[in-house]
């Protein structure tokens, strides 16, 4: 993600009509200063990097988690092809990832003075953010990756979100039922009837819901983010493209309309299955490769287990055993069966 749009070939390609050429390479010039800065400092020992303050690691790499999010979506609005993006979004995922170490070690510290707060807050601006990366995972065709979100979407919030915990079902299974109410409620409460709709209904709801989104969206941080000169990264729903994709509804009669990616809802279309949807609500349905289970849940189904991490491990678990955790590095162990 190191190459910038010319301006001749950015009014040609940019997906966001309001962004400016200016705007767009400025941000792209102070995001990529700030990346080299923090990536040169992470170029030192380990010994090295304990001596640094744990709240100064936290704060930088949450900065730099903030920065490749924001850095994705802009180019998106930009113009970027998608399959650059699909490449970086493992890059993204890693920042957040050691942001939330970082984080973690500072809250168990004694200079943290138990001052714990959510990673994602989901009652506040976190909650755009989490929308973002759990969308780009489900229409980037990152089902694998997934699960290593969920633990940084969890730490410390008190709730959890409906629309958010109904994508979430597609690829982790048994989290339970998803509540019924959203913890930032406009525009995404709405998008809970479309999930309960019968699919014939659903063009017309999802139509409906993309005609008032922007102005349902006034109490969010993006709005008007165009007119203030600071952080305005393009006007999309996400999460309207990554239900319409997961929930295979018909877009015909919503597909140019304004805030909706459907470029990004073709891409996750066009790329095999497997690659964008990992679990579904039967065990009976799933191949070795697509069941899943979560540490502390009881085993689906007898047979070989590896765990989603870095090193992998490997386990028989009988069914119904209580799957093990093993204390993963990304928070939370998730196993995936490999066969019997």
């Amino acid at each position: 993600m190191n190459n910038i749009v010319n301006n001749v070939e950015f009014p040609h390609r940019k997906r966001e009509s309001l962004l400016d050429y200016n705007y767009y390479s400025r941000i792209f010039s102070s995001i990529k200063k700030r990346a080299a800065i923090l990536e040169k400092a992470f170029h030192r020992t380990e010994e090295e990097i304990k001596k640094i303050p744990l709240i100064n690691l936290s704060n930088s790499t949450q900065q730099r988690a903030w920065d490749a999010l924001n850095q994705m979506t802009l180019f998106y609005s930009a113009g970027h092809e998608i399959d650059e993006l699909r490449d970086f979004y493992a890059v993204v995922l890693e920042w957040w990832e050691k942001y939330s170490k970082y984080d973690t070690a500072y809250d168990l510290s004694p200079e943290s003075e138990n001052a714990e707060v959510a990673q994602l807050p989901l009652l506040g601006p976190g909650y755009e953010q989490a929308n973002r990366l759990l969308c780009f995972g489900v229409l980037l065709g990152k089902a694998d990756l997934i699960p290593r979100l969920i633990p940084i979407l969890d730490y410390n919030n008190p709730k959890r979100d409906g629309m958010l915990e109904r994508l979430i079902g597609f690829y982790i299974p048994d989290r339970g039922v998803p509540p019924d109410e959203c913890t930032r409620h406009l525009p995404y409460f709405k998008t809970l009837k479309i999930f309960d709709a019968p699919q014939e209904n659903r063009p017309a709801l999802m139509a409906k819901y993309l005609e008032d989104w922007y102005h349902a969206s006034r109490r969010e941080p993006y709005h008007d983010s165009h007119d203030r000169g600071v952080n305005f990264f393009g006007y999309w729903s996400w999460e309207s493209a990554a239900i319409t994709f997961l929930l295979n509804i018909d877009d015909t009669i919503y597909r140019d309309a304004q805030f909706y990616p459907k470029d990004l809802v073709e891409f996750a279309r066009s790329l095999p299955e497997r690659s964008t949807v990992s679990s579904v609500s039967s065990v009976s349905s799933l191949t070795d490769e697509e069941l899943r289970a979560t540490a502390g849940q009881p085993c689906p189904k007898a047979g070989q287990w590896e765990t989603l991490d870095i090193p992998p491990q490997t386990k028989f678990h009988e069914q119904d055993e209580v799957m093990l955790d093993l204390k993963s590095v990304y928070g939370l162990t998730v196993w995936r069966r490999i066969g019997d």
